[in-house]
């Protein structure tokens, strides 16, 4: 099973993978485009070549994952056009670094290099990235690198409710742009379930290190599309020692209970579980027998069945 964390735990284990052990943050942010960019290489037949790709990035952490995932899919041969929404000079740590590295590589007249634009609040910013955005058809995936786990608040930027416009269009169409989020669909609220605003839908979302409430957690977990958690070089023990007492159950779990609890010759009820239903009632004694006969053919090794005395 994997532990949900919420952010401020995961903030804590990022924080100790630094301090505890060593581990360069910017470290982290590159396992992290690195692990994206494969996803996403697999998901697009094999091949990032040749491929286009438009990132949204926000100014902060997730932004720079953003940035570092620019520069991987421009390496692997993709063409890639990447937003900044604000100015270089304004990000600050590994995510400065990130973008102060395509801001360079962008520059460069090799092919293959991410075309790079930052927020400087001219009205060009605007018109560029508008045409981009009307253009979605032309890209072969969508990057959301706007906020990531850091939302706390509703979204008042009207390009998300654009966006939505768009992707909601375009997906009635044969060949829309895949949509990826990384950690967290933008406008959600990582440690709740219900929305708390506009937001984006993603077709497909990369968390790192362990899934957040609200990639589980319906209805906001049904914006994230399909969802892959994925290391990026935190030590287990860190996410181990979280209090967090909220667990997602993966295949495997089932595929281990399954074979734990198979029926043999010397099966007994005691080891197979016990069930207490509380159902049936007077007008509506039918629950309590389709939910008891289910329960045994479900497998249950002893059921029980809390009922009225009038059913």
């Amino acid at each position: 099973m994997l532990k949900v964390l919420t952010a401020e735990e995961m903030r804590e284990v990022d924080r100790l993978t630094t301090e505890k052990y060593g581990i360069p943050s910017i470290l982290l942010m590159e396992n992290a485009a690195h692990a994206t960019a494969d996803i996403i290489k697999e998901k697009l037949g094999g091949s990032l070549h040749g491929k286009s790709f438009l990132v949204l990035c926000g100014k902060g952490n997730n932004g720079g994952d953003g940035a570092a995932l620019a520069r991987i899919l421009s390496n692997e041969g993709a063409d890639v056009h990447t937003y900044l929404f604000g100015k270089v000079e304004d990000t600050k740590g590994d995510a400065g670094e990130n973008f102060q590295i395509i801001q360079k590589i962008s520059d460069d007249e090799t092919d293959y290099y991410p075309i790079f634009w930052e927020d400087d609040g001219k009205i060009d910013f605007l018109d560029e990235l508008t045409s981009d955005i009307d253009q979605t058809e032309k890209f072969d995936a969508v990057i959301d690198a706007f906020f990531g786990t850091g939302l706390t608040r509703p979204l008042e930027d009207s390009l998300v409710v654009k966006l939505n416009v768009i992707f909601t269009f375009l997906s009635y169409k044969k060949d829309y742009p895949l949509r990826v989020s990384i950690d967290l669909p933008s406008g959600l609220n990582a440690d709740l379930s219900q929305p708390i605003g506009e937001h984006l839908k993603a077709d497909l979302t990369v968390t790192f290190t362990s899934p957040k409430l609200a990639n589980v957690l319906p209805p906001a977990s049904n914006f994230n599309g399909e969802l892959y958690v994925v290391n990026i070089g935190s030590p287990q023990e860190l996410i181990d020692k979280c209090p967090s007492q909220t667990y997602l159950v993966e295949k495997e779990d089932a595929e281990d209970w399954l074979l734990r609890t198979r029926f043999s010759e010397d099966s007994y009820k005691n080891k197979r579980g016990n069930a207490l239903l509380i159902v049936g009632s007077k007008n509506y004694s039918g629950a309590a027998v389709l939910t008891g006969n289910a329960a045994i053919q479900s497998g249950v090794g002893l059921v029980t069945v809390a009922t009225s005395e009038s059913a």
